[in-house]
């Protein structure tokens, strides 16, 4: 690479300028490139300065006498400055002799455009980890404490205690839970019993209410089939035996009345046999009413006290099986309740008894055991290292047992790349801790959703890659957990292809430039198609020869004619958009500049347009305002923003415009994502909104 004197810049801000992702390379290593190259700029410009610096005693004698004339001096150049200025025929000559002047007088950074191998590439940075990694983790309900753990770097067998819990706590409280199963127990027995014992009085009370219909239907049966009749057989004999009384008495006394008058009978043994006439008339009269009374009362309430009592034995059968069924039924239900108080108590006793065995915790298989305390990330929040006596809550990781044999790189890949990033890919592999060695891998596992996202930058979109470290590769044994490691993923390599740096590619709108220095000294301009880009170097389609030597700090150079052509090409662009009509310019409105600046993917194919991360304040306000008025009310802005939607509100009417939009937007502002992405350059005022 040329270095003459100038200005250096980074790599980072020159593909930014150009239009591609930030580079993730190694900060040591172009940090290294950059101080070479303020070195070589420093020595050089110390050489000018030396030589310019020699004057001779004459000079020297000429400068200590010109203040003498200074007024003179100063009044005779503002005579010719606002000549220059206000004649158009003096100014466009003179400036373009200072312009000519300039470029002869003025040195720049170049380097030369190449023909040679192309390697695309990503690098990340990562942290190792074994891809056959057994966590340990605390079972044991709320929070307890290691009361002994095997010392880090410990190498145990599958079936050994690695580490012990306290668990005293939980022993106290198994012998609690043991007397409660036991009265679980003992009430469920109850239970038991009673619907054992109400299933026997239901069968009994059943019996004897049957019983007793059987017998309230045998007893109408003999009342209304025998004793009815009987009854009224006796009644009628009696009305039968008066009347033969009667009978007998009348003749008795007329028999008496006839021996009277003849003298053999007193007239006191007539007056009796009389008497006796009366008394039998008399029996005759009761034996009929005795007959009446039995037939027409007697018997009818017999016949219905009967039938009643049948009917009230019927009622009370079932009444009987009904009161039965729902004694039982609460005797089952209270046996239920004890079965299931009695399984719950049991399984109580079982999960204290798991959690007892649970505090002593025991390795799964061979391994190496490692604290995990790198992967809780939580030791700022307060959290304790592991160590006897930290005291660790339910599922946290206490123990990891990697197997050494296998290892892998953990990596966050932008969501700006994850495109070009397929399974399968070759990636070379240094771990900072043994820089020398150089293992090789493969892309072995590609996340398809992004990892949450920081609340801090809500727009960084990371994705996770798993790389897989080849057993083949080198001496894997003596890798661990935890360490930093740089990885290369090989995207493409070509051979035979032209390139240049990074550094001279300017992208204006959706084109690229580059700024040739010719050989006789002049400056040349030159429009270019891009290909594939690495960290450094980026390939050119069209528009270069190789072995040209191309600018590498353009916009130290040429600042002013970059602002004129963006200016320049922004006119033609509404130009254009005003010829294809209204529903143009607003599409060309609503794209953000630099949105298509990306250059092409791998493989010659066009970059596909994006969607900005953030986006500009006009397009979010136009997304989100659903009622079309204008301006953002705290219901239409999404969760985040509503969080911060009193912080943003600067006016305090209760709703967002543009202008107070604007404040979400990301550090350095458009289409691009962290690291400037695919979107237009941010430095001489290109395509700012």
């Amino acid at each position: 690479m040329k270095m003459v004197f100038g200005k250096t810049i980074s790599i980072n801000t020159a593909r930014e300028e150009a239009g591609l992702p930030m580079s993730t390379a190694n900060p040591t290593q172009e940090q290294q490139k950059q101080e070479s190259l303020q070195e070589k700029t420093s020595n050089q410009s110390s050489s000018d300065l030396q030589q310019n610096s020699t004057h001779s005693p004459k000079q020297k004698k000429s400068q200590r006498k010109r203040p003498s004339k200074l007024t003179v001096l100063i009044a005779a150049l503002i005579v010719v400055g606002v000549l220059v200025l206000t004649l158009p025929a003096l100014r466009t000559p003179l400036f373009s002799a200072f312009s000519s002047g300039s470029t002869k007088n003025t040195t720049y950074i170049t380097d030369r455009a190449t023909r040679g191998s192309f390697k695309v590439s990503i690098t990340e940075r990562g942290q190792l980890d074994s891809l056959n990694n057994v966590t340990l983790s605390s079972k044991v309900k709320g929070f307890t404490t290691i009361i002994s753990i095997v010392p880090e770097g410990t190498m145990v067998e599958k079936g050994d205690v690695v580490c012990e819990l306290d668990s005293s706590l939980l022993v106290d409280k198994e012998k609690q839970q043991q007397i409660q199963v036991t009265q679980a127990e003992a009430e469920l027995k109850q239970a038991e019993e009673n619907v054992a014992i109400q299933k026997t009085q239901n069968e009994s009370d059943t019996s004897a209410a049957e019983l007793a219909l059987v017998l309230a239907r045998l007893d109408f049966e003999k009342f209304n089939e025998g004793e009815s009749q009987r009854d009224l057989n006796v009644k009628e004999g009696a009305i039968t035996k008066a009347r033969e009384d009667l009978q007998r008495a009348e003749e008795t006394f007329e028999f008496s009345k006839r021996i009277a008058k003849k003298g053999y009978k007193s007239q006191n043994d007539v007056e009796a046999d009389r008497i006796n006439v009366v008394k039998a008339e008399i029996d005759l009269e009761i034996a009929k009413e005795d007959l009446k009374v039995e037939k027409d009362y007697v018997q009818t309430r017999k016949y219905k006290e009967l039938k009643a009592d049948i009917d009230e034995k019927v009622r009370n059968l079932e009444r009987v099986k009904r009161q039965g069924i729902a004694t039982l039924a609460q005797f089952d239900a209270r046996l239920k309740a004890s079965q299931l108080t009695y399984e719950v108590e049991k399984s109580e006793l079982e999960r204290n008894r798991e959690q007892i065995v649970a505090c002593k915790m025991i390795a799964p298989q061979n391994g190496q055991v490692v604290y995990a305390n790198q992967d809780s990330g939580r030791r700022s929040s307060g959290e304790d290292v592991i160590e006897e006596g930290t005291e660790v809550r339910e599922r946290q990781a206490i123990i990891q047992l990697p197997d050494f044999s296998q290892m892998k790189v953990d990596a966050r890949i932008h969501e700006s790349k994850i495109s070009m990033i397929k399974q399968g890919l070759p990636v070379d592999i240094r771990v900072d801790a043994f820089p020398e060695q150089l293992y090789r891998g493969t892309v072995d596992q590609v996340s398809s959703v992004p990892i949450s996202s920081n609340w801090m930058r809500p727009d960084l979109k990371e994705y996770k890659a798993t790389i897989r470290i080849l057993p083949d590769s080198g001496d894997i044994t003596k890798l661990k957990p935890g360490l930093t490691a740089e990885i290369e993923i090989r995207i493409d390599q070509r051979p035979d292809v032209l390139q240049v740096p990074v550094q001279s590619v300017i992208t204006i709108g959706e084109q690229r430039y580059i700024f040739i220095l010719m050989p006789d000294g002049r400056t040349e301009r030159r429009e270019v198609k891009i290909g594939q880009a690495s960290d450094t170097m980026i390939e050119i389609l069209s528009g270069i020869e190789a072995g040209e030597e191309v600018i590498l700090n353009p916009r130290t150079h040429f600042a002013d004619e970059l602002i004129d052509l963006e200016e320049q090409l922004a006119i033609e662009k509404k130009k254009l958009a005003a010829k294809k009509g209204p529903a143009s310019v607003e599409a060309d409105q609503a794209t953000p500049a630099g949105e298509n600046a990306g250059g092409e993917k791998p493989g010659g194919e066009a970059t596909e347009k994006k969607k900005p991360a953030g986006g500009n304040a006009g397009g979010m306000l136009q997304r989100l305002d659903k009622d079309a008025d204008g301006k953002l009310s705290k219901e239409e802005a999404p969760e985040r923003m509503q969080e911060r939607f009193d912080e943003l509100d600067a006016n305090k009417d209760g709703f967002l415009d543009a202008g107070e939009l604007s404040k979400l937007r990301g550090p350095g502002g458009g289409a691009g994502g962290p690291g400037g992405g695919a979107g237009a350059p941010r430095s001489g005022g290109e395509n700012r909104p």
